[in-house]
């Protein structure tokens, strides 16, 4: 079989608009963000490695520090949308659960005070699914009340990246505020009938061929047996990945036909929905290439969103400008 160019985010041509992102990671939501046109001026993430991964694949104006920090601060620009994912850890089911008093769960007020200081026409903010539910509840309805009160009208949805022709089942919280001003709440795509939980394994990965050797450290096997229970299963071929996560030892989808092993970065980077194009170098190791593949944002689903945020703050955009006196 002929390994084929995947790639599910064809480039679009400039949209006018610029992005500065957040808690950027190793850049998959910049992918997809890139593609629907976005010109991205600016990036930040506190892990190094992903900072190296993000200007290995696309730029060199990604900078890597502390984002509470004046230092960071002082260096992000204006930008017509603010993007980015503060870390789930605190609130995913699989990590602290400590919540908003987390190290990492108090990030998402620093998101926030940055949009009400910036006051950008839009923003995308993307986390775990866990934080809308009843543990997290309080923190969520307050962080919608609090972008409300700072000038935006919000909408929100959990996005299953299965129901956007992505091959694996991924629920994501995503928030979108648009500046009251432009008069226009934002619309989630809804899902295309030819994406609609359409694609499984075979469609992207299939065509890879059986990696050569485990120390050639393309993926990682059990250093024990051990049952496939509800956290470790073998996947199907003919159906959607489960979720892919950030850690690399137990706990993972297991490839269908090559049991014990987990999927390669290459096969977990394409469950991703991202383009072969995207490389993870090789000066980062195994461990944090699962790390943050697993902890970024499906690319198809960035993009498709991106498209749809694009289309409607430009049609509003336009439509105010014509309106203005003089305007032709």
């Amino acid at each position: 079989m002929t390994i084929r160019n995947y790639n599910v985010t064809p480039q679009l041509p400039p949209n006018g608009l610029t992005v500065a992102e957040f808690f950027c990671g190793g850049g998959l939501m910049a992918v997809g963000l890139k593609a629907a046109g976005y010109d991205i001026t600016f990036a930040n993430d506190f892990d190094k490695r992903a900072a190296e991964a993000y200007a290995y694949n696309l730029g060199d104006y990604v900078v890597c520090g502390d984002i509470t920090s004046d230092e960071i601060q002082a260096q992000i620009p204006d930008a017509d949308i603010y993007a980015g994912g503060p870390p789930c850890q605190d609130y995913s089911i699989a990590g602290t659960g400590a919540g908003e008093e987390g190290e990492r769960g108090k990030l998402v007020w620093t998101y926030l005070d940055i949009i009400e200081r910036k006051q950008p026409k839009a923003f995308v903010f993307e986390n775990v699914k866990n934080l809308t539910q009843k543990k997290h509840r309080h923190t969520f309805d307050a962080l919608l009340a609090k972008f409300a009160e700072i000038g935006y009208n919000v909408s929100w949805r959990i996005v299953n990246a299965w129901n956007h022709g992505v091959a694996q089942k991924r629920e994501r919280v995503f928030i979108v505020g648009i500046r009251k001003d432009l008069g226009i709440t934002f619309e989630f795509p809804e899902p295309r009938p030819e994406d609609y939980r359409t694609q499984v394994l075979r469609d992207v990965i299939g065509d890879l061929p059986e990696p050569v050797a485990q120390s050639n450290g393309q993926y990682w096997t059990p250093k024990r047996e051990y049952t496939y229970d509800q956290a470790n299963r073998v996947q199907s071929m003919d159906g959607a990945s489960n979720t892919i996560p950030a850690h690399h030892n137990s706990g993972q989808p297991i490839h269908p036909t090559q049991a014990p092993r987990r999927f390669t970065i290459r096969e977990c980077l394409r469950i991703q929905s991202v383009p072969d194009w995207y490389v993870l170098p090789d000066t980062i190791k195994l461990s944090p290439q699962y790390r943050i593949v697993g902890n970024g944002v499906a690319s198809r689903v960035s993009y498709l969103i991106g498209i749809a945020l694009a289309e409607q703050l430009n049609a509003t955009l336009t439509s105010t400008s014509q309106s203005l006196p003089g305007a032709a």
